[in-house]
């Protein structure tokens, strides 16, 4: 588990006037190692401290297999655009497609998922809050959580019970995992 020291360096910090900041790419990236989105690498260029609580905003590369599980935000609302390669977004209503340039925007509430179309996609995923939040809470972003799990083992279904919970409860954030993926239906690539 990474430490706080650890943390600090790879998130962007405020500039000297408290209002600005630039990230920088080689400066911010870390590598999920644990059992959560294992091999899935973190650019987190703007956090909600950064923003003062209005935006978040992640570059990541997924490689096919390391999507998340069926999840629903209850605190943000979350858009993807598409970077380079190509995604599917699931959601109870329906899936859309998106290739290198186009954007998808998914409402807080609606149980989703992606998966990677090919071997892999790079997605900068934006997250606000919700429409009837003010922000997001000083240091409790869903940011955080990426942060605090990137190595973080889930080796027994008691581990996995209170991952979940951790995230429902902390993060508002709930998970599916015992949901098939659409990746794993049967007779598809």
């Amino acid at each position: 588990m990474a430490n706080a020291a650890e943390v600090d360096q790879i998130q962007p910090s405020a500039s000297r006037d408290g209002e600005s900041y630039v990230s920088h790419r080689d400066e911010i990236h870390f590598k999920m190692t644990g059992d959560f989105m294992t091999g899935v690498d973190f650019w987190i260029h703007a956090t909600g401290e950064t923003t003062n609580g209005q935006l978040i905003i992640i570059e990541t590369n997924w490689v096919r297999g390391t999507e998340p599980v069926w999840h629903i935000h209850h605190r943000e609302e979350e858009g993807f655009f598409v970077m380079d390669g190509e995604i599917k977004i699931h959601t109870e209503a329906g899936s859309y497609s998106a290739k290198q340039g186009q954007f998808v925007w998914g409402r807080k509430d609606q149980r989703h998922t992606y998966e990677v179309v090919g071997e892999e996609a790079r997605i900068l995923v934006v997250f606000v809050p919700g429409p009837d939040s003010k922000g997001f809470e000083p240091n409790g972003g869903i940011d955080k959580y990426f942060y605090e799990a990137r190595d973080r083992e889930l080796r027994t279904p008691e581990q996995v019970e209170t991952e979940v919970e951790n995230l429902k409860v902390n993060y508002g954030l709930e998970m599916f995992p015992d949901l098939p993926h659409p990746r794993d239906r049967e007779g598809e690539a």
